[in-house]
């Protein structure tokens, strides 16, 4: 038998050394669950792993980055249903409104708008993540002033309140007329015409259509412009009418039609034919008159409110609110640019020309970026707004015969407006917002793929198979306790043994 030599004895303890440290090392991959705790210990997969844990820590920061902006569009898209819910019950009620005052002077339609005013800007005014979310890139700004500062203004600062006042001051003119002119240019003739042109205020001539027998009725012409109903012998006959067309300040237009009539006094619409022209223009001239300044009362007042309501509110892009150029405003004939000194600015966000989803963006991916901005002076929200608005800030009194009239043809306006035909609505805007989160959504569902399958491929080479390591561990303690043993024995023996 060969005897041991020392250096046989010392390799055989080096190997036991060895299996002890591969044994430790797979006792710490049971515990760990990793089969190394360095790169290094990874070999050739160490290169793929770090581009792998790349890939995880990139799609990690675009999830983070789709998930904030997803927070922020659901709330900005909750707000704007709530303000497209407003309008579209606005718009019904505004149909089937009754005059009924209370005693504020206004309807419960108004004193509801009055609310609904006061809610708006607390959307609009909407705070997340330490930035308000309808001021487009102006984040820091809060967007909307207080309803109280809007309608009433400050001291020094005109309100929409005040602004409709000296509107319809300007539209009416001094008599009341519309800034129109009625006059008998000869005893069988009545002139009717603009009061001064160019002009802002007031109405316009628009048409004349007649079929009064022996009267002449031109359409309107001249500067500024106008037309004369001459009567003759021939005096028009009973039923027979004149239509003359008037533009009024907000764009829509009214038509007072008269019909001739041998009744004395005539009824409302009409007017006598006299014994001669002369009696008969004069009739005429005096029944015009009296239909002008109801429409004034009515319609026009209407119509004043609401393109004020345009001058006040629909300002951006280096414009500023438009308000009457005086005192007087009986007689003015343009507009002045109000300024932040004397004029209420109700919205203070960002209001630069362009998209306003263009005023935020979130970049979502390598050369890729969404936009979600949202501003509270979009034409769309800014209409609901500027109809609440309008609504709160007119009154009304019992004691005018015209109130019921002019209301009406104010309610008609709102809700005109807010059907938006064929402009974009707040519904838009929602939809908008909803197509971008549902864009996220896919592109979110597409890294957090991405993600699991780098994770999945890094596990595979990073992680430690527990069975794989438990069979290897027994198998080690089997080979270590045999040599343990062995060398025990070894120790033991002397040159002695092997001596018979």
């Amino acid at each position: 038998m060969q005897i041991s030599t020392l250096s046989f004895a010392t390799r055989f303890k080096s190997d036991i050394q060895r299996m002890t440290s591969q044994f430790e090392d797979l006792t710490r991959q049971l515990v760990s669950g990793k089969k190394t705790d360095r790169f290094s210990g990874l070999g050739t997969d160490r290169t793929l792993v770090l581009s792998l844990r790349a890939q995880v820590s990139q799609s990690s920061g675009f999830i983070s980055t789709i998930d904030r902006t997803e927070l922020r569009i659901k709330a900005m898209s909750d707000s704007l249903t709530r303000v497209d819910e407003m309008a579209n019950k606005s718009k019904t009620d505004s149909l089937q409104s009754s005059f009924e005052l209370l005693s504020t002077g206004q309807t419960q339609l108004q004193m509801t708008s009055g609310a609904n005013l006061d809610e708006l800007v607390s959307l609009l005014n909407l705070e997340l993540d330490d930035r308000y979310m309808f001021s487009g890139s102006a984040t820091q700004t809060k967007p909307v002033e207080l309803p109280d500062t809007i309608l009433n203004g400050t001291v020094t600062q005109a309100g929409l309140k005040q602004i409709i006042d000296e509107r319809l001051q300007a539209d009416l003119g001094a008599d009341g007329r519309g800034r129109l002119t009625i006059t008998q240019p000869n005893t069988n003739e009545v002139q009717i015409a603009e009061e001064v042109s160019p002009n802002a205020f007031g109405l316009k001539l628009s048409a004349t259509s007649s079929n009064l027998t022996g009267t002449t009725v031109p359409q309107p012409a001249g500067t500024p412009p106008s037309f004369t109903v001459a009567f003759s012998g021939t005096l028009p006959n009973p039923g027979e009418q004149i239509s003359m067309e008037f533009a009024l300040p907000d764009g829509t237009s009214e038509t007072i039609t008269l019909t001739a009539t041998t009744a004395n006094p005539p009824d409302e619409g009409e007017f006598t034919i006299g014994a001669d022209a002369d009696a008969t223009a004069a009739n005429f001239q005096a029944s015009f008159d009296t239909a002008l300044q109801e429409m004034n009362q009515t319609a026009l007042r209407a119509a004043s409110a609401m393109e004020a309501a345009d001058n006040f509110f629909d300002y951006g892009g280096g414009t500023a609110p438009q308000r009457v150029d005086g005192p007087p405003f009986d007689t003015a004939t343009g507009l002045v640019d109000g300024t932040e000194t004397n004029t209420v600015y109700w919205y203070k966000g960002d209001d630069s020309a362009g998209n306003p989803r263009d005023s935020a963006i979130a970049r979502i991916g390598d050369g890729q970026t969404v936009s979600y901005g949202a501003r509270a002076d979009e034409a769309p929200i800014r209409q609901v707004f500027k109809m609440q608005a309008v609504y709160a800030a007119m009154e009304y009194s019992e004691a005018d015969p015209n109130a019921e009239k002019s209301y009406a043809a104010l309610t008609k306006r709102v809700g005109g407006e807010l059907a938006f035909q064929n402009k974009p609505s707040v519904a838009s805007v929602v939809t908008e917002l909803g197509l971008t989160h549902h864009m996220l959504d896919n592109t979110k569902t597409r890294y957090e793929t991405s993600k699991s399958l780098s994770l999945g491929l890094t596990e595979d080479i990073e992680d430690a198979d527990p069975y794989e390591v438990g069979a290897k561990i027994g198998q080690l303690e089997t080979i270590i306790n045999a040599s343990y043993q062995v060398t025990a024995k070894m120790n033991q023996m002397t040159l002695l043994n092997y001596i018979r």
